[in-house]
């Protein structure tokens, strides 16, 4: 019975659920900067579309009269 006791505490010792946790934890940062080390360049695009997008709308004036006026040109007369 003393065996198997001792063999359970060794097994669920501080040092090894440490161990196990920063293990999970380091796995876990892992796969996250993959991720995101493979999204950014997919969001490269809509990001440089959305600043252009935004800086045409920003310099599109919206008056609804204009300042220039067409009218027909004079007519000329022939000597």
């Amino acid at each position: 019975m003393n065996g198997v006791l001792s063999e359970s505490k060794r097994v669920f010792s501080v040092t090894n659920i440490a161990g196990y946790v920063f293990g999970l934890l380091g796995l876990s940062l892992f796969a996250v900067t993959q991720l995101v080390t493979a999204l950014i360049p997919l969001l490269f695009a809509p990001l440089v579309c959305t600043v252009f997008g935004v800086i045409l709308y920003k310099s599109k004036s919206f008056e609804t009269q204009s300042e220039i006026r067409v009218v027909p040109s004079p007519k000329t007369t022939q000597e």
